[in-house]
């Protein structure tokens, strides 16, 4: 009932959290592929002008795992829904994204949560695995200039900082804002075989082609969002 007079479809529910990804695999099929294939048969119901899609990175790695194959598959169904029915998309390939309201799973969050509580930054194996991040307000920016911008249809576009960084130098930019007072420690476990290394390709022709770029700083983006969380934690309210 909600995809009648709708011009366009944000796409951005999915299983996200690797960890429950690995633990609920029939479960992440259904909601990020069969989610994605339930939408699409309405957008083409409702013959809708544009279909965006909340990739991710994790595709431009072909190891990669339950996750990254969700994504995978829900972008051939774009693709395949365009050839069948017409349906214009654009794909929208997301790094990492933290900020206010996030849900505290990512690198990030659990980083500054357990520099607030004097605890120390555990890093996997030597920490040498990079991640992209995008700060919330940025992709948001981003997503929305993906609509008016000219020649996205039924592009795939990357929504990401301008560089990746090690989770190992993230931890000590993130002791850095915390003025030292957090140890940090390798928990010695190897990284496995499907773990996201990092690569992304393409960053600067999405920024050409939407006329946008980041604008905070992995650095500040950090600071603001360690404010945020400093007031959450004496105001549960602003968690919701």
């Amino acid at each position: 009932k909600i995809m009648v007079d709708i011009d366009y479809i944000y796409h951005l529910a999915a299983v996200s959290n690797i960890d429950y990804v690995i633990d609920k695999p029939i479960e992440t099929i259904e909601y990020n592929i069969m989610g994605t294939a339930f939408l699409l048969e309405e957008a083409r119901k409702n013959q809708i002008k544009r279909f965006f899609l909340a990739s991710s990175v994790f595709v431009y790695e072909k190891s990669g795992h339950l996750y990254t194959s969700s994504k995978q598959y829900s972008e051939i169904l774009c693709n395949n829904y365009f050839l069948l029915y017409g349906i214009p998309y654009t794909i929208l390939r997301f790094a990492t994204v933290y900020g206010p309201r996030s849900r505290g799973v990512d690198v990030i969050s659990k980083f500054v949560k357990n520099a607030f509580e004097g605890k120390s930054l555990i890093v996997n194996g030597q920490g040498t695995q990079k991640r992209n991040f995008i700060y919330v307000k940025d992709l948001a920016r981003g997503s929305v200039r993906a609509i008016n911008a000219t020649n996205t249809a039924n592009k795939i576009l990357t929504i990401a900082g301008k560089k990746s960084i090690s989770i190992i130098d993230l931890a000590k930019q993130v002791n850095m804002i915390f003025n030292e007072s957090v140890k940090i420690e390798s928990n010695n476990k190897e990284l496995r075989e499907h773990d996201y290394k990092g690569d992304i390709n393409d960053i600067d022709k999405t920024y050409l082609i939407l006329g946008w770029e980041p604008k905070v700083s992995l650095n500040n983006g950090i600071k603001k969002y360690a404010k945020w969380y400093s007031s959450s934690i004496f105001d549960p309210e602003t968690k919701k």
